[in-house]
């Protein structure tokens, strides 16, 4: 079995994030979200990986070809012209073995072991959602099959969400459905949508079977990578003593970092060679080789290399602070263009609302 991982987004949300780090390389209670992907797929006995990747994705190839679990090929999408481009150009390197697709910017801890054992059948990940169902791209089931997809259609009829995750027991049908998208134009929302082919699958009398994902964390926008932080701290997180300093669990601090006369935790994730000395800091992703002093930080990503000090920081909901983004919808099955919501956990006032610093 062979997986595609589109990579190649720009993750325009997340800026100035990801002006110098890819998307899928944003680390979330300390590894890459692409580390959790990888992780999955070679949990599953899957070694054939290939990773579609934009014209600047070097790191991404730096840290997969750094893994000696992956056998990884690389495609690379010239332009953002969306996931089934992204899937589509792909099309010469997959044969007609089974395949599965997993997209790039959500993580999952859901048990798929069985994907890989299944002899037959299309399956897509579906979640249900609450909320405004018009922001995803839904499932209609009938008989326990799939019998219709569609993209953020205005009148839902179904509550069932498509969760980024598909296997397919032959990839034929699926790159047919995706060249006829293609060669004839059609797109949605001026890109090339997965949704679409599978659509066509459909029409053509392909059956698709849901399966339910229980486990999705979205890294799309900053206020959902910090929620997916502090989930991933809540079941991975762990411990630790620093003389001089106090630590409150959960939290993931490297093994390099420096932490002096501080206040770490909960939820804070410290990546390598940071170093935070005399502040207060809740609720945080802290990136590599940063230098945080004298600062009081909450509901703050600081992004590598970053310098603050005698900084204050606690946003209170509906405030925006410099590196606050839009949430405008997605594309491609998901609510937002580059994850789904979760609906399913309540919206903490204090949190509602996160900074970002450069």
């Amino acid at each position: 079995m062979k997986a595609i991982i589109p990579v190649a987004g720009s993750g325009s949300r997340l800026r100035p994030l990801t002006l110098e780090t890819p998307k899928a390389m944003v680390p979330v209670a300390g590894k890459p979200v692409l580390e959790y992907l990888l992780d999955q797929v070679t949990g599953m006995g899957i070694r054939d990986v290939v990773l579609v990747v934009s014209p600047s994705g070097d790191a991404i190839r730096r840290y997969v070809d750094g893994r000696d679990d992956v056998e990884a090929r690389y495609v690379v999408q010239q332009e953002p012209l969306g996931i089934g481009h992204a899937v589509h150009l792909c099309g010469d390197l997959v044969d007609d073995e089974p395949l599965m697709v997993l997209l790039g910017d959500v993580i999952y801890l859901s048990d798929f072991a069985f994907l890989a054992g299944e002899p037959s059948g299309n399956a897509i990940g579906v979640k249900r959602v609450a909320g405004d169902l018009s922001r995803y791209g839904l499932v209609e089931i009938e008989d326990g099959r799939i019998t219709r997809l569609v993209e953020k259609p205005d009148r839902p009829v179904s509550n069932l969400a498509i969760a980024g995750i598909y296997r397919f027991s032959s990839p034929r049908p699926l790159m047919e459905g995706l060249e006829t998208l293609v060669s004839s134009g059609r797109r949605t929302r001026n890109e090339y949508q997965l949704t679409d082919a599978l659509q066509w699958m459909v029409d053509q009398g392909e059956h698709l079977f849901p399966f339910e994902v229980d486990d999705w964390y979205d890294c799309g926008t900053p206020d959902r990578l910090l929620e997916a932080n502090r989930r991933l701290l809540d079941l991975n997180g762990g411990r630790c003593d620093i003389p001089g300093s106090v630590i409150i669990p959960p939290v993931d601090i490297a093994s390099d970092a420096r932490v002096h006369r501080s206040v770490i935790g909960p939820h804070v994730a410290i990546s390598s060679q940071a170093s935070v000395a005399r502040s207060v800091v809740r609720d945080a992703t802290i990136g590599s080789h940063a230098r945080i002093e004298n600062c009081d930080l909450r509901g703050s990503i600081v992004t590598p290399h970053a310098v603050l000090s005698d900084t204050v920081r606690r946003v209170p909901a509906g405030l925006a602070g410099p590196g606050r983004l839009n949430d405008p919808d997605g594309l491609d099955g998901r609510g937002g263009a580059d994850g789904p919501d979760d609906p399913g956990v309540p919206e903490d006032p204090d949190r509602a609302r996160c900074e970002i610093f450069i």
